[in-house]
This record gives structure tokens, sequence and C-alpha cells, in this order.
């Protein structure tokens, strides 16, 4: 009977081992999803599609708006605006629109 106690012990054990080097291995890759980098763009919009949810600046750049966003005033073509985005899928996904002030608008 006591050997087929330590029989299990060491059968629990193994089976620990796979689940923490299995956490281990998937770290990194969570902590890319979690921690994305926000980056900004501004601009003047020339073309804005809210029913696909894509919006083009003057610099040619090219923006998902996600679902998440809210904005107070529907973008308007030729509003200057500040976008704060991340890159997912190889996509720009706008998460923040904010209507520039004079003083960014200056590059």
């Amino acid at each position: 009977m006591h050997k087929r106690l330590v029989s299990t012990k060491n059968m629990n054990k193994l089976r620990v081992i796979p689940m923490i080097v299995l956490l281990v291995a998937a770290a990194p890759a969570f902590a890319q999803g979690v921690h994305q980098t926000e980056m900004v763009d501004i601009g003047k919009i020339t073309a804005v599609d809210l029913q696909h949810g894509t919006m083009t600046l003057d610099t040619r750049a090219q923006f998902t708006l996600a679902p998440s966003l809210q904005y107070a005033t529907a973008p308007a073509i030729n509003q200057q605006v500040q976008l704060t985005y991340s890159e997912q899928g190889g996509q720009k996904v706008a998460r923040v629109i904010d209507l520039a002030t004079t003083d960014i608008n200056k590059r």
C-alpha cells in the first residue's frame, strides 16, 4: 500500500510539469498581445466611411476604426485630427480620435 501512494504522488508530479512548461512557453505570447504599443498620427481627414469603419488622412495613412471607438461628433472630411492607434494584423487600428489643436497642427 505504501508503494502505491508513492506511485500516485509521482504521477501527480508528472502531470504538473507539462502544465508549468506550457504556461512558461505561453507567457511571452500573452504579454505581447496585452502590451501593445500605441502611436499617434496627426493629419486632415481625406476619406471617412463610418459604415465600414475606415478613415484616411492626408498623410496617406489608412486606419480601421476600433469597434469600441467613441466620439462626440462624427469625424468629417477636412477635419484636422490626432489619431491614437496600434497595429494589429498589419492594420492601423484607431482607438482615439481627437480634434487637433492649432499648436499640434504645426509640423
